[in-house]
């Protein structure tokens, strides 16, 4: 599924496989949407991306930038496991938690034993 960003109301939706090849056209849309919407609160929805790597996680701070920037009260919603297991390997799962609608599961994936 190609990626998108649709505002709906104060929810803007994120949809789609996040890579490397969508990623700038992604953040500048991102960007407007977010600069159109100063001074009000946003939720970004990632509840219908189906796919993601460090693309994603860079398009949530890049977000965030620009929320602070335009002064929204940015949120979010919707977080994939994939995102949020990259974050807690970053140290950014604090910061998720905070700007989470909803309580996020940050614990420790346990490791297999072979």
């Amino acid at each position: 599924m190609s990626p998108s960003v649709q505002l709906e109301g104060q929810r803007l939706r994120l949809a789609g496989d996040l890579d490397f090849a969508s990623a700038g056209a992604l953040r500048e849309q991102l960007t407007a949407l977010i600069a159109g919407s100063a001074g009000q609160t946003l939720i970004l929805d990632l509840s219908a991306v189906s796919r993601s790597n460090s693309v994603g996680l860079s398009l949530l701070l890049s977000a965030a930038r620009s929320a602070e920037e335009h002064k929204v009260d940015l949120h979010t919603s919707g977080l994939p496991s994939g995102l949020l297991s990259m974050a807690r390997v970053c140290g950014l799962d604090d910061w998720l938690q905070k700007l989470s609608v909803e309580p996020l599961d940050l614990k420790e994936t346990p490791h297999a034993t072979p």
